[in-house]
């Protein structure tokens, strides 16, 4: 365990020296809502989003599944308002990513802990912004019994790049993130996220289990 976490920390130390300079362009990242757990094996995850960003906004049905063995995979898929250039326009957007939970909460580890990797598709006037992320994500449950089922604090570190004939230029960027998700029941929760660093991106997600 000692091993895993000072592997974490020299991993999470290179992301920070390897991240550029602060970046001026429309990065068009999304939030993450995700905890550091994963899926159990053919569970599935099905909801509705938004992030809202100081260049767009974008809106998005979520949805995940439980492949076994700690892994998790997400697609999505919307519409995004941007403002360019030329004006607000409305293009599309899909993503989807891959979890891995390496750490699962247990009576004597405290938390949950997993890394993602990802991929956002934007396309807007015939032109396109990729931007592949990788996502560290720790999480911590805390059962209640008045208010709800449970409630898990998130949070993490993303490193993003960005490709595509949308973006003025190529660039890496590390944000960090922190979040909650609000277990009401056993199959209904709320996430909301914020994401602050080079850039700026709050959200919010109602999510259903199947």
């Amino acid at each position: 365990m000692k091993r895993l976490i000072t592997f974490i920390w020299i991993i999470g130390a290179l992301l920070i020296m390897s991240a550029a300079r602060a970046s001026a362009f429309t990065h068009y990242s999304q939030n993450e809502f995700k905890t550091g757990e994963s899926l159990d094996p053919g569970m599935t995850q099905l909801g509705v989003a938004f992030s809202i960003s100081d260049k767009y906004n974008t809106y998005y049905p979520d949805i995940r599944y439980g492949l076994g063995a700690m892994m998790e995979v997400g697609v999505r898929f919307g519409a995004t308002a941007a403002r360019t250039d030329s004006g607000d326009k409305l293009g599309a957007y899909m993503g989807a990513d891959l979890k891995y939970q390496l750490v699962k909460e247990t009576d004597s580890i405290p938390l949950d802990l997993s890394v993602d990797l990802g991929v956002n598709n934007t396309f807007i006037t015939s032109k396109n912004a990729t931007e592949v992320t990788f996502a560290t994500i720790a999480s911590k449950s805390f059962p209640l019994t008045d208010r709800g089922y449970k409630l898990i604090p998130y949070g993490g570190l993303a490193m993003s790049s960005i490709y595509g004939s949308l973006p003025d230029y190529h660039d890496t960027y590390l944000n960090a993130f922190a979040g909650l998700e609000w277990k009401l029941t056993q199959k209904f929760m709320i996430l909301l996220e914020l994401q602050a660093g080079e850039y700026t991106i709050g959200g919010a997600e109602i999510r259903f289990e199947y």
